[in-house]
């Protein structure tokens, strides 16, 4: 009877809606803050330096579920794990909204990213499930849609919510979603067909307690480090000493124990090291843009919230495009080939945005993104097949786990330090152009001397001579400021040309 039932299937494509929505609102809630970031700081009276912790802590929470997912699946089964994760993430969503103060934002962020945590590849699962073997490849396309298509979007909407009603409706507009998206799987998607199987393995609570203690103690380091001068704070270096034991001790445990919570030997296999590293620094590039060009055309140019979401939104088009078109193309040629050439735009895309200044137009904005968004599927998909290819089939699980939660961690500091990279950089540029500021400098006079005429048309010549010099200051400030974009996109386009080799050492099975 189970049988004839599990063969009175729902259409495929309805299972897919089902599973692909909350996916889709949990990947967006990575990104779509990105832009309000001004707007949660000004209404908590934080620092927009403190405030890009609402982003990090989503990461990084979300990464510590990758490794216990295989464990709950065993426990209460997919569909259970699916609706109770979709629970706790609406749950975070309504503490975003009433969160009194900053620091109960981060923490609502986190509850966020907990339920969120086992989302993607739950949804993964029931779509290789739901479509028949001769339509993975339809699945896959699908799933890639969620997988690449909501972070880049996530700024768009944010943008447009906050402009037009406040930042708390980013997580407002969540919570009828998660009841739409829970009601859907509950009645959309078929049970296990059998009863969850009762795991014979002991649960790996010295690894698993490890891993969370070493990216908490991280998540800390990279959010306050900026704010505590980094190692002249005695209880940085301290954490930083627990972070570095935690992370070894994972790996030997790990390696020592005999049910590991992530079987780490996968990084054995060449390929997968090597195409996990790159992969990495693929999403390094993605999520750094993704906070840093919003910071830049919303700092220095002026943009409003949604008009920076604006300004994003046609690389989300381009990148879901492209999954599609490079799936077809990676048939016919070379996957390192069209690695390496997807690099190279990359390249191309970052020193193109380092010729944004606050006199350049959207579409001076828009093309590098474009182009940045035709590189990174164009190797990202090449790059995730050969990072699988020469695996087991036997270890495809661990090396998924193993291979998001790197990525996730990666991805963590890289936000962090693109938005230290802003700060640190920016003030050295000022004690460097300060000198500029000088008596002993003929420009300085003349400058000086304009302003001063224009201001005295509204103030007293003392007024107007302080206005003149703070207003000279205050552009000081904005070309150091621009300076450390100019460099932080440059550094970003040199670490993508230093990758390009290590796609060569991958290994290419042809297939017969």
């Amino acid at each position: 009877m189970a049988d004839e039932i599990q063969e009175q299937k729902v259409n495929p494509y309805l299972i897919a809606i089902a599973v692909l929505l909350p996916s889709f609102l949990a990947l967006a809630a990575s990104s779509a803050t990105n832009v309000s970031q001004p707007h949660i700081a000004g209404f908590y009276g934080a620092t927009q330096y403190e405030a890009n912790t609402v982003v990090t802590c989503y990461i990084i929470s979300g990464g510590l579920m990758l490794p216990v997912t295989g464990y709950l699946v065993r426990r209460i089964g997919k569909k259970l794990l699916m609706i109770y994760s979709i629970a706790v993430f609406a749950l975070g969503c309504l503490l975003c909204v009433i969160a009194p103060t900053l620091q109960t934002l981060i923490a609502a962020r986190v509850v966020q990213g907990i339920g969120s945590g086992c989302i993607l590849p739950l949804c993964q699962a029931f779509l290789l499930e739901a479509f028949p073997p001769n339509q993975r490849g339809v699945a896959m396309s699908l799933f890639g849609v969620a997988a690449m298509f909501s972070p880049l979007a996530g700024p768009f909407f944010g943008g447009y919510l906050t402009d037009n009603f406040s930042w708390q409706w980013i997580f407002i507009a969540n919570i009828p979603l998660c009841i739409l998206s829970l009601v859907m799987v509950k009645f959309l998607v078929a049970d296990d067909i059998i009863e969850p199987l009762k795991y014979n393995k002991k649960f790996d609570y010295a690894g698993y307690i490890s891993i969370v203690l070493a990216m908490g103690c991280m998540q800390v380091i990279l959010d306050k480090g900026q704010q505590w001068n980094w190692f002249d704070a005695t209880w940085i270096c301290w954490m930083t000493g627990i972070c570095i034991f935690s992370f070894v001790f994972f790996y030997v445990w790990e390696l020592e124990y005999k049910y590991p919570v992530i079987d780490i030997r996968v990084f054995k296999d060449r390929n997968f090291l090597v195409g996990t590293m790159i992969s990495s620094f693929i999403n390094v590039t993605i999520y750094s843009t993704l906070l840093l060009v919003p910071m830049f055309v919303q700092s220095m140019i002026g943009y409003s919230p949604s008009m920076s979401g604006l300004a994003m939104f046609p690389r989300a088009v381009i990148c879901f495009i492209g999954l599609l078109v490079v799936g077809e193309i990676s048939k016919y040629v070379n996957p390192k080939l069209l690695a390496i050439i997807g690099f190279v735009i990359i390249a191309i895309s970052m020193l193109m945005l380092t010729q944004m200044n606050p006199a350049s137009s959207m579409e001076s904005i828009v093309l590098p993104n474009i182009l940045l968004c035709i590189g990174v599927p164009t190797a990202f998909v090449p790059i995730t097949a050969l990072s699988f290819q020469t695996l087991p089939a036997s270890k495809t699980a661990d090396a998924a786990a193993l291979h998001a939660l790197f990525k996730n961690i990666v991805t963590a500091i890289a936000t962090s330090v693109s938005s230290t990279f802003i700060a640190r950089v920016s003030q050295v540029y000022q004690n460097y152009f300060v000198a500029n500021l000088s008596t002993e400098n003929p420009v300085y006079h003349v400058k000086l001397a304009a302003a001063q005429s224009k201001f005295l048309h509204y103030y007293p010549a003392y007024v107007a001579s302080r206005k003149a010099g703070g207003s000279l200051y205050k552009e000081l400030l904005a070309q150091a400021r621009l300076a450390s974009f100019f460099d932080v996109f440059t550094v970003l386009a040199l670490i993508i040309v230093l990758i390009i080799p290590f796609v060569l050492i991958l290994k290419y099975k042809r297939a017969k």
